[in-house]
């Protein structure tokens, strides 16, 4: 498991449409949000695209990119990880204790904390 506050690993992973992201890409660009559920179905990962679509602007204003990850290292465990833009750790939600609330406010949170 991951360290909060510590750098995150230069992991590849794979997208729900099978590209290949490679997560230092994203570094001083955007924070990351990673959705990763291997057990997820067509429907569950329909229903969160459409969730991410819905809240476009608002991740767009808080400079947040979101992938659904289809394939991950090893030591990637399943749920959602939130990685600042400098590529920090931050916060790890478990699969059946998350909704995109909450992650909204994850990076809301953190924005007012570094204004």
């Amino acid at each position: 498991m991951l360290e909060k506050g510590k750098r995150i690993p230069n992991w590849t992973v794979k997208d729900n449409e099978g590209e290949s992201r490679v997560l230092w890409d994203y570094r001083q660009k955007s924070h990351l949000v990673l959705i990763y559920d291997p057990e997820a179905d067509a429907d569950k990962r329909r229903h969160w695209r459409a969730a991410i679509h819905v809240d476009r602007k608002q991740w767009d204003w808080l400079n947040a990119a979101l992938l659904l990850v289809k394939a991950a290292p090893e030591e990637m465990t399943p749920g959602i990880y939130l990685i600042d833009r400098y590529g920090f750790f931050l916060n790890y939600f478990p699969l059946d204790r998350w909704n995109f609330d909450d992650l909204e406010r994850e990076f809301l949170y953190y924005e007012a904390r570094h204004c």
